[in-house]
């Protein structure tokens, strides 16, 4: 069964994973800050105000829960990375997302946005291994790419899978603006539910 993703709406916020009911299965997104995460949700739920969005990097500071179907969630992780906030708070966040991930039972899979111009950064590749070593699957969602000039997506597809060192089968390439190549993803997200 796919569920679908048009019929999501807010569900709950919280800082504290380990007080969230059970769900009966949840995809994560998770990513730098202002790698456009919630936009990414915006987009694979066909809805423009679902999850807030923000020029300012660190607008995530919780874990927000969004659902299609009873029991069944989509979860905006807050960001890593450039956020202009206390270290103290750097450091909640980053103890909230591990215990968020480590904690859920029925997570089918954590995607990691990166920045499509920038492409993979030290912090995305921490992630990446920390989710490998906790034994959480994960995907890659390389976001923004109508802001690359002379777009060959086979190729950004295969420069990214060789940067990281994992399948390409496990990348999409996509533009939360424009919506190409959102279907790939809302098809994905639908199917892990």
């Amino acid at each position: 069964m796919t569920v679908k993703l048009t019929d999501t709406s807010f569900f709950i916020s919280s800082t504290e994973p380990q007080k969230l009911p059970q769900s009966i299965s949840e995809v994560a997104f998770v990513g730098r800050s202002n790698v456009g995460k919630s936009s990414v949700i915006n987009a694979i739920c066909n809805k423009k105000n679902l999850a807030r969005t923000s020029k300012t990097p660190g607008r995530t500071r919780a874990i927000n829960i969004f659902t299609p179907s009873n029991g069944r969630w989509i979860v905006d992780l807050p960001g890593y990375g450039f956020a202009k906030v206390s270290e103290e708070e750097k450091s909640s966040w980053k103890q909230m997302i591990e215990e968020y991930i480590t904690g859920r039972k029925n997570i089918k899979a954590v995607y990691i946005i990166v920045d499509g111009l920038v492409g993979p950064t030290e912090l995305d590749r921490v992630m990446i291994e920390w989710v490998r070593a906790v034994n959480v699957k994960f995907k890659i969602i390389v976001n923004k790419t109508d802001r690359i000039s002379n777009l060959n997506l086979e190729k950004l597809k295969n420069d990214t899978a060789e940067n990281l060192g994992i399948d390409k089968n496990l990348i999409f390439c996509v533009s939360a603006k424009t919506k190409a190549g959102i279907g790939n993803i809302t098809g994905d997200v639908g199917n892990l539910l």
